[in-house]
């Protein structure tokens, strides 16, 4: 991602990003992390982090002997994101899902919320997300919407996201196995949107 006016948008609304867009959001994220099977000691990343919503819980999942890592292309979020692990021993970085300055094979999984429909690059942004993670890796990307509901938001709010949207299931399953990723499950209902693979 980048388009410095989507940039810009996401700096300017990071400070009310957690109020505005998951105030109501917490028993939803809770499901949603039960499903990605942490482990103790297990590395992972957050691309996309945005104001670090999942930190905390990614956190308590992999204990003190894991590792959260967290990426977001806008600086304001990453300073928001910095105040969800305040005292705690995580790393953020700033840089693009399309370009992820990581070396190969390193994590367990990646979670990639609230993100994957603004990615200008999204098949680019896979192959990252395949590249970094270990063989037997898990990805999982969700949205707090539906495919239908998120483009309708997204119509709403106008501007720089207006035309952001989620692929169809047959473009992500195409994507997703272009990159590497192997056993695709979607699931698209209007409260949430996962897309789970594997290395």
């Amino acid at each position: 991602m980048n388009d410095r006016s989507k940039r810009e948008f996401f700096d300017r609304e990071a400070d009310q990003w957690h109020e505005r867009c998951h105030r109501n959001d917490g028993h939803l994220i809770r499901r949603l992390v039960e499903r990605f099977d942490l482990k103790s000691g297990e590395w992972v990343l957050d691309l996309g982090t945005g104001s670090g919503i999942l930190i905390p819980h990614l956190l308590n999942e992999v204990g003190q002997t894991g590792r959260v890592v967290g990426v977001d292309f806008s600086w304001g979020m990453i300073r928001e994101a910095a105040k969800e692990g305040e005292g705690k021993d995580f790393w953020l970085i700033n840089a693009s899902a399309e370009a992820l300055p990581l070396r190969g094979g390193i994590f367990d999984c990646i979670t990639c919320m609230d993100t994957f429909a603004h990615l200008d690059g999204k098949g680019e942004a896979l192959s990252e997300m395949s590249r970094i993670l270990k063989k037997g890796g898990r990805l999982y990307v969700m949205h707090t919407l539906g495919r239908k509901e998120l483009a309708e938001r997204h119509r709403e709010v106008g501007g720089v996201v207006q035309h952001d949207v989620l692929p169809p299931d047959s473009d992500m399953e195409a994507m997703m196995e272009k990159a590497g990723l192997r056993d695709v499950r979607i699931v698209d209902r209007p409260d949430h949107y996962l897309a789970r693979a594997e290395k």
